[in-house]
């Protein structure tokens, strides 16, 4: 079950020739999703990737969704840290970092 909807925002950087960047925020895709925090397995993958408080969010099979890609919901946002890939997955998974 996918009860809630979010929305999956992509930042999209382009040299400004001053030798920086320019960042732009684009939502990509508002799809169903879950956020729970992430279980014991997916903690221990979280601590190897040094991140404190851990989500899995789950989202339709086959979502365009990448690293370092946002995704909010409910008033919060989780930045995508690894996208786990199952083969034949019913579903997307992402384990992610609450961004404050």
């Amino acid at each position: 079950a996918l009860p809630d909807t979010c929305e999956i925002v992509r930042v999209t950087r382009t040299p400004d020739g001053a030798w920086g960047c320019t960042e732009t925020t684009a939502t990509v895709a508002t799809v169903p999703c879950r956020a729970a925090p992430a279980g014991q397995n997916e903690s221990q993958i979280a601590a190897r990737l040094s991140i404190a408080a851990a989500w899995m969010v789950t989202l339709p099979a086959g979502t365009d969704v990448r690293e370092a890609d946002r995704i909010v919901c409910r008033g919060r946002t989780w930045e995508v840290a690894l996208r786990l890939e199952y083969p034949y997955a019913l579903a997307c998974r992402v384990l992610c970092r609450e961004v404050r």
